[in-house]
């Protein structure tokens, strides 16, 4: 296996499994889960929000660096016109809408809450919206993180035969 095609499936894999981490523990910090884990109000999720974001961007903007790199070299360094070349691109689409929604949503929400954008009445609403959209940035996480690893799987059982056609 080409080293850029394990770096993607490896990144891919981390941000997945980084994204469903933030997602059930930060998420459950953040909501709460009765009545188990009481959930922050407005006033603590003012204060703690822009610190535990810290925390998670320490780990999750190095991996997700990676990604890009690794799934754009991956995708095109791929035969053209390939399957293996299809399922690094949709890789790759997944990839890019949730960096839209990231930057669309996420990193604007970050960025008003260490600006003191928001007031404790709103902020248990945004961080319930942050979640949500979260969730979905999980699932295309997951999906480019399958499509890696079929497309790894593709390239290692290519017949000799597809492999010249796709050229």
């Amino acid at each position: 296996m080409k080293r850029s095609n394990f770096l993607a499936v490896l990144s891919t894999g981390l941000f997945a499994g980084g994204g469903t981490m933030v997602g059930l523990s930060f998420g459950i910090v953040f909501l709460g889960l009765s009545p188990l884990v009481p959930a922050m109000n407005g006033e603590q999720l003012v204060e703690l929000f822009p610190k535990y974001w810290v925390a998670i961007a320490c780990t999750i903007i190095p991996v997700a660096l990676t990604k890009t790199a690794s799934l754009a070299t991956a995708t095109f360094t791929a035969p053209k016109g390939s399957a293996v070349r299809r399922l690094w691109l949709w890789a790759l689409g997944l990839w890019l809408v949730n960096c839209a929604i990231t930057v669309g949503y996420h990193v604007q929400v970050v960025i008003g809450s260490f600006m003191g954008k928001y007031p404790s009445d709103e902020m248990v609403a945004t961080i319930q919206l942050w979640i949500a959209l979260h969730w979905i940035r999980v699932a295309l996480a997951l999906g480019s993180f399958v499509l890696a690893i079929l497309a790894v799987v593709r390239a290692t059982y290519q017949t000799p035969a597809e492999a010249t056609e796709s050229k």
